[in-house]
C-alpha cells in the first residue's frame, strides 16, 4: 500500500482505506508512520473542509466566496 502513495501523497490528500479488505488493519500502523515520516499531518476528513467563506460544488471542490 505504502509502495503505492510513497511518490503521489501530498498536503491536503484523503486517503481512503476500505476496513474490510485483508491488509489495511496489518499496514495502517506503518501507514501512518510513513507519513509523518514525510513531514505531514494525519487528521480528520472534517479538519480539512473550510467552512467560513467557502461553498463546495458537485465535484467536492472547495470554492471561496
Amino acid at each position: 500500500m505504502w509502495k503505492r502513495l510513497d511518490e503521489k501523497i501530498k498536503p491536503g490528500d484523503i486517503i481512503l482505506s476500505h476496513n474490510g479488505t485483508k491488509h489495511t488493519a496489518d499496514s495502517l500502523d506503518k501507514l501512518l508512520k510513513n507519513i509523518k515520516q514525510k513531514g505531514l499531518e494525519v487528521v480528520t476528513v472534517s479538519d480539512l473542509i473550510y467552512f467560513e467563506n467557502y461553498t463546495i460544488n458537485n465535484n467536492g471542490t472547495q470554492i471561496k466566496k
